[in-house]
């Protein structure tokens, strides 16, 4: 693996091409844990799935309104964020949600 130090200030395509990977392999397979992970989470009762679906109380801070964990879910799979909780809890249904995704976003680049 190439060692690029930070002060040789390259962008992230070219380095990213260096190690000979495409951008958007990245992001496809980043998506694609982060989609594994959800269902994994939504399937087990555990402290994470509290956490993830969980109110906080009290105010919001001004500013811009911070992107969610599920805004972002709801972004990559096109569904509501409802349907993908119950998608999310039959395994079978949510790998095939995952690769159908997959595949749409491979056919529209």
């Amino acid at each position: 693996m190439a060692r690029i130090s930070w002060k040789e200030k390259k962008k992230n395509k070219d380095v990213l091409e260096e190690i000979g990977l495409k951008h958007t392999e990245l992001l496809k397979t980043i998506k694609t844990r982060q989609l594994a992970y959800y269902g994994h989470i939504r399937r087990h009762q555990s402290l994470q799935k509290t956490i993830m679906e969980g109110k906080i109380n009290g105010k919001r801070q001004r500013g811009r309104k911070r992107k969610s964990w599920l805004g972002n879910m709801e972004e990559t799979t096109t569904r509501r964020i409802n349907e993908c909780c119950e998608v999310a809890l039959n395994r079978e249904e949510w790998r095939r949600t995952i690769a159908s995704n997959l595949w749409q976003e491979t056919e529209q680049r």
